[in-house]
């Protein structure tokens, strides 16, 4: 069992209703498609910090055209 970084509701890992996501390397379960929502709008929101490791800060004001040469 997992816990939705979200809602801290338990959640089935083999079938989680909400899906799940990956950040930094770990996956993330989730209860419902808007946590998942959440979740994917600003991970570091509900991600603690040791579980995040050392990366490079996220830039929410990228957008993928700003990644193209």
């Amino acid at each position: 069992m997992a816990t939705d970084p979200v809602c801290k509701m338990t959640v089935d890992e083999q079938a989680p209703a909400g899906g799940k996501a990956q950040f930094w390397g770990k996956y993330f379960y989730f209860c419902s498609k808007d946590c998942r929502i959440n979740f994917r709008r600003d991970p570091q929101k509900y991600v603690p910090e040791s579980a995040e490791g050392k990366g490079p800060e996220y830039d929410k004001s990228k957008t993928n055209e700003s990644w193209r040469v």
